[in-house]
């Protein structure tokens, strides 16, 4: 038996297709090729090789990783081979509001052309922004690298986290329209995969400094990831660069959505991936360094900044309250779901168990409306009993107690970033400045709270 270790108005109006053990890379999209991923069936042997496989969903090859180029125009193509639509967002990525989140229809063979310029380099995905409880779980869901537009000496080392509910004979269990989990917790998983293969043997080359790209994809569950054997530097969270940071114990944390940059400076023979469960620890990966040794790295070693809207005058903000409330527990009595306010059991009919900003789901009226370069600060007041893990569609945003205590320092800051973790009966605020012209939505990274109703959209006026 497979052990779980524990118990828009409406938003939005070069590829690598890696070896499962990893990796083959190709070189950046270049100006005549345009990568096409169809949705559809994968079998994978998730459980391992020994073990019966599981029938899920992907984009083709697993796992899928699309390689663009900052600053330079990026081409692909979706078709969609699944009975049903997918509403495809790019997470993190800071383009146009027209192209940043897509529908691909049900039998599209054809596919639907997505172009758009990244402003920002970083590690960034993509995935159902819709049904993506059911989606999302899957595996439909990709990386997507932008390169500096200054070229980097280092190599690159996806590992894409997640978690599975998987029975003993390998099939995914398809409760995904469950109300009381999507109340609760989330779907947490039982079984544990990097970049969807149960514990691989990933390669590194000697002769360069590995950058590892790291990102949660689970439905629910935030991880701890432990590297055993190595130092290293955090250089990049959310895609978007940081003041070069000591890899603490060799762990870091990554609630669902969230990518981390870091590179390592050491690494022993064979080093141990691991994520501690806060009630277990599970080895999912290990890399072969080989005689991968210390790395000699310039003392100003940092990646470039991003083109982020900066100085920031926050005194000049304008407060905006975002309550959140829902789930067990939490307080909702009633919120605007479309046109009309409907109370707790009318909104639990309609599968909504959540609201932000008094709103719930895609749809209901917009959350605020912003000059293009206003500058905002949000104020999140979780209102409910668990965690929350939030995320703005076009832009970024920066903790507002960072900016109040004046801790800025040399480093690129302050903070950006596009998640915030807030926890249960806890108010915290970010400052962001809506530079990013169109239709956005602010959202619950948790796959079952999203589809549940936290979610709202805001609208930052055309120039």
């Amino acid at each position: 038996m497979v052990m779980r270790l524990l118990n828009r108005r409406d938003v939005c109006g070069g590829l690598a297709l890696a070896a499962s053990i990893w990796p083959r890379w190709s070189s950046a999209q270049t100006a005549d090729s345009m990568p096409l991923l169809t949705a559809g069936p994968v079998r994978s042997q998730l459980l391992g090789p020994e073990s019966p496989a599981t029938d899920h969903w992907g984009f083709g090859a697993q796992p899928t990783v699309l390689i663009a180029k900052q600053g330079q125009e990026f081409r692909v193509r979706f078709a969609n081979a699944l009975d049903e639509d997918i509403w495809l967002h790019f997470f993190g990525v800071r383009g146009p509001s027209e192209t940043m989140t897509v529908k691909i229809t049900a039998h599209n063979s054809a596919g639907l052309e997505v172009n758009f310029t990244p402003p920002d380099a970083g590690t960034f995905w993509f995935g159902p922004l819709l049904s993506a409880s059911k989606q999302r779980e899957m595996g439909l869901v990709g990386l997507l690298i932008v390169e500096e537009a200054e070229p980097q000496p280092y190599q690159d080392i996806p590992l894409v986290f997640d978690d599975w509910s998987l029975a003993d004979d390998g099939k995914i269990e398809e409760d995904f329209a469950n109300l009381d989990r999507a109340a609760g917790e989330g779907r947490l998983g039982n079984w544990f995969t990097v970049n969807a293969t149960y514990k691989p043997h990933i390669a590194l080359d000697a002769e360069k400094p590995a950058r590892l790209r790291l990102l949660n994809v689970a439905n629910t569950r935030t991880v701890k990831v432990l590297l055993k054997g190595v130092e290293g530097l955090v250089l990049a969270r959310d895609g978007q660069a940081v003041w070069p940071d000591t890899l603490e114990t060799g762990a870091i944390v990554l609630a669902p959505g969230q990518s981390a940059d870091v590179l390592l400076t050491f690494a022993q023979d064979v080093v141990s991936v691991a994520l501690d469960l806060f009630e277990d620890v599970v080895e999912v990966a290990f890399l072969e360094a080989g005689s991968y040794g210390r790395k000699t790295l310039p003392l100003n070693t940092r990646l470039p900044a991003n083109p982020v809207s900066t100085p920031l005058d926050a005194v000049a903000a304008r407060d905006i309250a975002l309550p959140i409330e829902g789930g067990i527990k939490g307080g909702l009595q009633s919120a605007r779901v479309g046109k009309d306010v409907l109370d707790l059991r009318a909104m639990l009919e309609q599968g909504l168990a959540w609201s932000i900003g008094g709103s719930s789901g895609i749809g209901s009226p917009l959350l605020f409306e912003a000059k293009l370069d206003e500058i905002l600060r949000l104020v999140f007041d979780n209102r409910t009993a668990f965690e929350q893990v939030l995320y703005v569609h076009g832009h970024v945003w920066t903790e507002w107690t960072a900016l109040a205590a004046g801790q800025s320092g040399p480093q690129v800051s302050p903070k950006w970033v596009n998640s915030l973790v807030v926890p249960a009966k806890t108010s915290k605020s970010v400052v962001m400045v809506a530079d990013n012209p169109g239709t956005w939505a602010i959202q619950s990274l948790i796959a079952e709270r999203c589809d549940a109703g936290l979610i709202g959209s805001f609208v930052v006026d055309m120039p």
